[in-house]
Formats: structure tokens, sequence, C-alpha cells
């Protein structure tokens, strides 16, 4: 009679340890998600966002305040690094999906950076063509400025793909870790 109530406490012990270690798992997967959500927010802020960086370099381009609108881009520079970092710090142990989805955010914020840090090159090249005295510096500029056009097109590529590729991931973790 004994057996069956110490039967009963082990069986109770065990579904408890992993009642414990499931709701853990559970909570890690929603604080990824949340992060994820988080960083897609601040950066629409800041890259679409009516006082966002790109609203103020925009703002200081087209009153030709080059240098103003290279410190906006360098801010901007700063703001992904962060958002990069604190993706990168998130323990994903234990989260089904968790490190792979983790590795797909960082790679779509690191070219989404590349393309947005691009403006540095069609900048100094814009600055030549304005205040340049000498035609074949400026004519120089132009042809630069076409060849970024297309550099800047396969960048924006490298984007959807890496977006895509991020928005596949999310889903099969959400799923995997019954969240949404």
């Amino acid at each position: 009679m004994l057996m069956i109530p110490k039967m009963s406490f082990k069986v109770l012990l065990i579904i408890s340890v992993m009642v414990l270690l499931h709701s853990c798992s559970d909570k890690k997967a929603e604080n990824l998600q949340s992060i994820l959500v988080k960083k897609e927010s601040q950066t629409s802020g800041m890259l679409i966002g009516e006082k966002g960086f790109e609203s103020a370099k925009l703002d200081y381009l087209i009153a030709h305040d080059y240098t103003k609108a290279l410190y906006i881009i360098d801010k901007e520079e700063a703001e992904f690094n962060n958002i990069i970092k604190d993706i990168e710090k998130v323990d994903t142990d234990g989260i089904k999906k968790g490190k792979e989805v983790q590795q797909a955010a960082i790679s779509y914020y690191s070219v989404l950076k590349e393309l947005f840090m691009f403006s540095r090159k069609e900048i100094e090249q814009e600055k030549l063509m304005r205040y340049s005295k000498d035609e074949k510096v400026i004519r120089a500029s132009q042809d630069r400025m076409l060849e970024l056009g297309r550099e800047k097109q396969q960048l924006y590529q490298k984007v959807f793909k890496a977006d895509e590729k991020l928005f596949t991931l999310k889903r099969q973790f959400e799923a995997e870790n019954k969240l949404k």
C-alpha cells in the first residue's frame, strides 16, 4: 500500500518538472517573439516614421546639407547596430526554431543596414556633382551614380530575400511554439 503513494508521488513530481520546463520554454519563445516585434516596430519608426531618420535625412538632402545628412546616416547605423546586438543577446537555448529565427533576423537587419548605409556613397557622388567645377569629375560622378543605382538594386534584392526567409522562419517558429 505504501508503494502506490510513492509511485504516485514520483509520477506527480516528473509531470510537475516537465510542465515547469515546458512553461519556461514557452516564456523564452514568447520573449524572443516580443523582442522581434519590438525591433520591427523600432525599425519602422526609424525608417518610415514621420520623425524618423530617413525623413530627416531627406530634409537635409533637399537643403543640400550633406554633412548633416551624413550625420543622420551615422545615427541610423548606430541604431541598426543596437537592434542587431539586442537580437544577438537573446538566449534561444531550448526554443524550437529559436536559433534559426534569430539568425534570420540578424541577417535581415544586417542587409537592411547595408542598404541604408549605401546612401553614404550616393551622397559623396552628389557632393561632387554639385560642387565640382571640373566637367570630367562631374561626368565621372554621374557615371558612378548609375553604377550605384545598379548596386542598390542588388541590395534591394538581398533585403527582399532576407525578409522572405525571416517571414517563413517566424511562421514556423510561431507554429512550433504555439504562439499567436
